[in-house]
């Protein structure tokens, strides 16, 4: 949410904004960025367990049901697969929203007209557009981005370990 109200901050600069309006904006963009930053830091261990563990489930349930076949064990087990799947799907989805609302700052920034700004306003402004320039996602573990492109990758590649282990057996 703070991505989207620095945007909308930039967005509602008026043409010829003051010093006192460009340094409002600046530090909501550097409080930002550090909650982004600590943001990351406690995710990132809690995401990339709940990614693996998501793949262990996964597979484990799929092989349970290849073993014990059709039965009314496997609607349990169906509806434990759909929880889990569901549960990683909103935290990959909170990881796109998020890589979404940073995206939204830099096209604000984008859309300013910075250029008929004073030279000292052009300045901060310009270290405001380089340091969103830069993508920020959420990652598992400083490893896997986590969003809803990684999600159909992990459901794709769940799947291929459960066809392997159905040939297997």
């Amino acid at each position: 949410m703070l991505f989207k109200v620095t945007a909308m901050q930039i967005r509602e600069l008026p043409p010829a904004a003051s010093q006192a309006d460009i340094n409002v904006v600046i530090r909501s963009h550097r409080n930002t960025l550090q909650c982004a930053t600590k943001l990351q830091q406690v995710m990132n261990m809690a995401l990339m367990i709940q990614l693996t563990s998501c793949i262990v489930i996964w597979c484990l349930m799929l092989f349970y049901v290849l073993l014990m076949g059709i039965s009314s064990k496997v609607l349990n087990i169906s509806l434990l697969i759909f929880l889990m799947t569901f549960e990683t799907y909103m935290y990959c989805q909170l990881g796109t929203e998020f890589t979404d609302s940073a995206d939204q700052v830099f096209n604000a920034l984008q859309q300013l007209t910075w250029y008929e700004q004073s030279v000292p306003i052009q300045k901060q402004l310009y270290f405001m557009i380089q340091h969103s320039q830069r993508s920020i996602v959420l990652k598992a573990g400083k490893l896997l981005p986590v969003n809803i492109a990684q999600f159909s990758e992990i459901v794709k590649k769940s799947y291929s370990f459960y066809l392997v282990l159905k040939d297997v057996f």
